[in-house]
């Protein structure tokens, strides 16, 4: 078992073994992996590690002031188990990053995790590179009055968000933010949280001009490899709710360029919202879930006048207008690897016929999910077994952590690459 004292040091207790937690339960770590160039050490404040004794029983370190060790993945891998522990008396929540069980073996480090898609255009070598601050003030610089340009530098040097990086690196996907409000409160928002909860991202606080999304968004479609200009980030609320504003932006992009990709991440919320935007040109969309089990999706999501059907018919409506459609699934241990959980994941991309899902890591605190959604009283298949499972259901759909490429405007007509 590996763990932290308060002050940061990394210490080991070979009289214990490692375990990880699939939602409340202290389990065996099974699969693991060396520690993944990228990944990022962290310890869980007001939170004691377990591990498993030679007796079979499971106990706590010797001694005082240990913490759990975590390790936060880089995009590509796939969280199996969350770090072992139980919380302090009175303990806060801890902070929502994508904690992540290790162990030590012989001197090196392992996570509980499995390669999905690492690498390709989210190396972590290639992002918060040493010219980047240049980049951000130079292109800040060129546009000093614009709000949208300003922000997307604050959210690559402060939040080291790589979708904010690429605009400055003019490369891959970036991110355009456009809406202060949100129709959802979900547990885990990264941008907005009301209680002892300190939300890791601040929410973009103004509504920019399609004058200043457009400024940004052309330059990037036109000359960057592999463009695609995002809407709907973690910095922000529901893209959808400014679908007037992105329409128009949209359109105008389109009457300068037909190259690259223009991309929207939402809740699926209103398709009457994302018709304006397909008729606008909009050519892949991405909606997110927690759980395919309405009682779950409005646990977790707070929606406001919105349902999983209205998801279904968003991404239907995309998928057969020619749209390249995904479906980012936050996944938690003990929770999505559920029976239950599983059936209705299975049956649902059965019914919206997406291209992709892309498996993402739910930033969360235990304790808070529990105390919100609940975790079902269901053995978990493990989430190993989750991806095996969509592997053989839904055949021809892809597993993925990012959003692809998909292609470009052909002649006014979408021609998708592999």
């Amino acid at each position: 078992m590996v763990y932290a004292t308060d002050d940061g040091e990394l210490r080991e207790d070979r009289s214990l073994l490692a375990l990880g937690a699939s939602g409340l339960r202290s389990v065996p770590l099974g699969r693991m992996i060396p520690l993944p160039d990228g990944a990022t050490l962290a310890f869980l404040p007001g939170c004691v590690p377990l591990g498993r004794a030679s007796t079979g029983e499971i106990s706590r370190p010797m001694g005082d002031g240990a913490r759990p060790v975590a390790a936060l993945l880089p995009t590509g891998y796939t969280r199996l188990l969350t770090p072992a522990y139980e919380k302090e008396p009175n303990a806060p929540h801890v902070p929502l990053f994508g904690y992540t069980a290790v162990g030590g073996l012989h001197g090196r480090l392992f996570a509980s995790a499995l390669p999905l898609d690492p690498g390709a255009s989210w190396n972590p070598t290639d992002y918060n590179t040493p010219d980047l601050p240049q980049l951000v003030h130079d292109r800040i610089e060129e546009e000093p009055n614009n709000r949208l340009l300003a922000h997307h530098g604050h959210c690559a040097t402060e939040y080291g968000c790589y979708t904010a990086q690429n605009l400055f690196y003019h490369r891959d996907e970036m991110a355009i933010a456009v809406s202060v409000a949100c129709n959802a409160s979900c547990v885990g928002c990264i941008s907005e949280q009301l209680d002892d909860i300190t939300a890791p991202h601040d929410r973009i606080a103004f509504t920019p001009t399609v004058d200043e999304i457009v400024s940004l968004a052309l330059p990037h479609l036109i000359e960057a490899p592999n463009a695609i200009v995002s809407f709907g980030q973690g910095c922000e609320g529901e893209p959808l709710l400014r679908a007037p504003l992105i329409a128009r932006a949209i359109e105008r992009l389109r009457r300068e360029t037909d190259r690259g990709q223009i991309h929207i991440n939402t809740n699926g919320s209103s398709p009457g919202a994302l018709q304006l935007l397909i008729d606008a040109g909009l050519d892949s969309v991405r909606v997110s879930m927690f759980s395919a089990r309405e009682a779950q999706h409005i646990a977790y999501y707070g929606p406001r006048n919105y349902g999983l059907e209205d998801m279904v018919d968003c991404l239907r409506a995309a998928r057969h207008q020619g749209l390249h459609t995904s479906v980012n699934l936050l996944t938690y241990p003990g929770f999505t690897d559920c029976r239950s959980e599983v059936q209705a994941l299975v049956e649902f991309l059965r019914r919206v016929e997406v291209q992709m899902v892309q498996v993402r890591t739910l930033s969360m605190d235990r304790e808070l999910l529990h105390e919100k959604v609940g975790f079902p009283d269901e053995q978990p298949i493990g989430v190993d077994n989750l991806l095996t499972v969509l592997n053989t259901e839904m055949a021809g759909m892809a597993l993925a952590s990012h959003t692809p490429f998909v292609g470009v405007f052909v002649g006014g007509a979408r021609a998708y690459v592999p």
